[in-house]
């Protein structure tokens, strides 16, 4: 949940080279950021609360940096509890992607041993264990990511950290559950915390495992198991996403520039992701049972996979959301096949879940963005979304990929993945016309008429069901407004008592077996005095607005997501939001 980067090489402006790196993962966390680098021998920190997106740094040149944006997990937000903390002597400089589950004996027993402590944070014991170290091993580099490795091991929970030892000039790192990922430069050696941050340096890789070091130099870089020291030989891979992608290209924010990505995302997958659903849907037929799980937008996704397994291929399969499934772990055996939604592939509650199936003997696979992720690395099929990098924090373009890929899966397993490709072509054209005619603007009109709302209704019946759930997700988490999706059937068991006059529902009413029903809801909620926002090919009475979009069969749901993401989008500017970073989330859920 926390942004990391850090370089050690040849260049003299490492510390603008960090802060230019944090700003690429302020989507990662954004309550503070901190940079260090070293001067006549000791460290020097710039640390401060607030988004980093417009901040300069006064730090004295350095050919070594690190830094940290910090998403607050253990003390409150404050210029003390930023990231880089130090050690005692002033030598190291830490940070940390996690949680230090023991931190507080650790505390107790190193104030106890005279250390002092400045920050509430579970990160700072990680300085002063990694002081008491060096003291027993020297002041190599091999020393420095010895000592590392002996401190990761007194840690419990799942963490990242990243060391600058001003003795040796080095940086190490280690790494169990959260992602880091290291570049290879020709100028120097970088990390960070996702990759994306790296591509405008190199696209050369090397993805840290679960329980490895490493030590990076000005002259490579050296790779080690951090539970028994063996020194590994380093797999450098070299990742297809480029910079350019990570670029705003000429788009006011990332969330737009995303949104209208869509189209060519799902051509990509259309032309290249074939061969992929066809082997997860082998994978699908030979299973005894097959397991959908994912977090937030991923869940939903996984819960539409559902549906379309169901209607299209016939295919019974089962949904739980990623923090539910390991209590239902149980279900999991030989023959049972879980299939992972997540779009960094690092989400922990996915991780964790999907990680017990395998204990008990079910196969894994993953429908991921992120090449190199944890989950793409741990599971036996993983399909690639090639969405490229997403910056904005709410999943608009790797949602809608991951309803492609599924669409292709379920068409594979009637050997029909032709036709589900034509369908996807038809969408990414569709899409395309709404984000570039009258409808868009129509969009933002009706954001205009509801914005001071505080609340906001969507229902759908069937396979609408799911991205009702969606809608009001991006809805809420963009826009700050108040939003609940709901299975439309379900309107006259409790949900119309909400309904007030003036409250907007929006209505996804696609041409299916659900558009009578759909449409009888939306007649009971305006009734009660509610605004009804219809999302389908129809215009009926009962809506006071429509945005309409061409039937397109099972791919209608793909379709959609757009409006509802559109809405989102004109809201929270409406009500001055910032679209890209929502207060309180971060992209990459690293912690439980």
């Amino acid at each position: 949940m926390c942004g990391i980067f850090g370089y050690v090489g040849a260049r003299t402006d490492a510390s603008a080279l960090v802060l230019h790196g944090l700003k690429q993962l302020e989507y990662r966390g954004y309550d503070s950021w901190g940079i260090a680098v070293p001067r006549d021998g000791a460290i020097v920190v710039e640390k401060r609360t607030g988004k980093i997106g417009q901040a300069e740094t006064t730090l004295p040149a350095s050919s070594i940096g690190l830094g940290h944006t910090r998403w607050a997990t253990h003390g409150g937000v404050t210029d003390e509890n930023a990231h880089p903390h130090l050690d005692c002597a002033g030598r190291l400089a830490i940070i940390h992607n996690g949680i230090v589950q023991n931190h507080r004996d650790l505390r107790r027993e190193l104030q106890d041993a005279g250390h002092t402590f400045r920050s509430e944070t579970d990160t700072e014991v990680v300085a002063h264990l990694l002081e008491d170290e060096l003291g027993r091993h020297g002041d190599s580099a091999e020393a420095l990511v010895q000592a590392l490795m002996a401190t990761f091991q007194r840690l419990e929970g799942l963490n990242a950290i990243a060391a600058l030892d001003v003795s040796s000039g080095c940086l190490a790192a280690a790494k169990n559950g959260s992602p880091l990922t290291l570049g290879w430069a020709s100028d120097g050696m970088l990390l960070a915390s996702d990759y994306s941050a790296l591509l405008e340096h190199t696209r050369r890789m090397t993805f840290l495992d679960e329980n490895e070091a490493a030590l990076l130099t000005p002259d490579g870089i050296a790779i080690f198991n951090a539970l028994t020291g063996e020194r590994l030989p380093p797999e450098v891979k070299e990742v297809e996403w480029s910079a350019e992608q990570a670029d705003l290209q000429g788009f006011p924010d990332f969330m737009s520039k995303e949104i209208h990505e869509q189209p060519h995302v799902l051509r990509r997958i259309a032309r290249e992701r074939r061969q992929d659903a066809e082997r997860l849907a082998a994978l699908i037929r030979d299973a005894d049972e097959t397991h959908l799980v994912g977090c937030g937008t991923a869940a939903h996704a996984a819960m539409a996979a559902q549906y379309l397994l169901a209607r299209v291929a016939g295919r019974r399969s089962f949904f739980a959301n990623g923090s539910e499934l390991a209590y239902m772990e149980r279900f999991f055996k030989p023959g049972a096949l879980a299939i992972a939604f997540s779009q960094s592939g690092e989400t922990i509650d996915v991780i964790d879940s999907v990680r017990g199936a395998r204990e008990r003997g079910a196969a894994l696979a993953a429908v991921v963005n992120v090449e190199g992720s944890t989950l793409y690395r741990m599971s036996d099929h993983a399909v690639l979304l090639g969405a490229g990098p997403e910056r904005c924090v709410l999943a608009t373009k790797s949602f809608t990929a991951k309803l492609a890929v599924t669409l292709l899966t379920a068409y594979a397993l009637e050997g029909r993945v032709d036709e589900a490709a034509e369908l996807l072509e038809r969408a990414a054209t569709e899409i395309e016309a709404m984000l570039s005619d009258w409808r868009r603007d129509y969009i933002r009109q009706i954001a205009e008429q509801i914005y001071l709302q505080e609340h906001l209704y969507v229902i759908g019946r069937g396979p609408s069901y799911p991205m009702a759930l969606e809608a009001a997700l991006k809805v809420k988490e963009v826009s700050y407004v108040h939003a609940e999706g709901f299975a439309g059937g379900e309107l006259k068991h409790g949900v119309i008592a909400l309904i007030e006059p003036g409250t907007p529902c929006l209505v996804l009413a696609p041409n299916d077996e659900t558009h009578d029903d759909i449409l009888s809801g939306a007649m009971e909620v305006r009734a009660r005095g509610g605004t009804i926002v219809g999302i389908g090919p129809r215009h009926d009475e009962a809506f006071d607005y429509h945005v309409p979009h061409a039937d397109l069969g099972e791919a209608s749901s793909i379709v959609q997501a757009v409006p509802a993401q559109l809405l989102g989008y004109y809201l929270a500017l409406l009500r001055g939001h910032d679209p890209d970073k929502p207060r309180n989330l971060a992209k990459s859920v690293t912690v439980e």
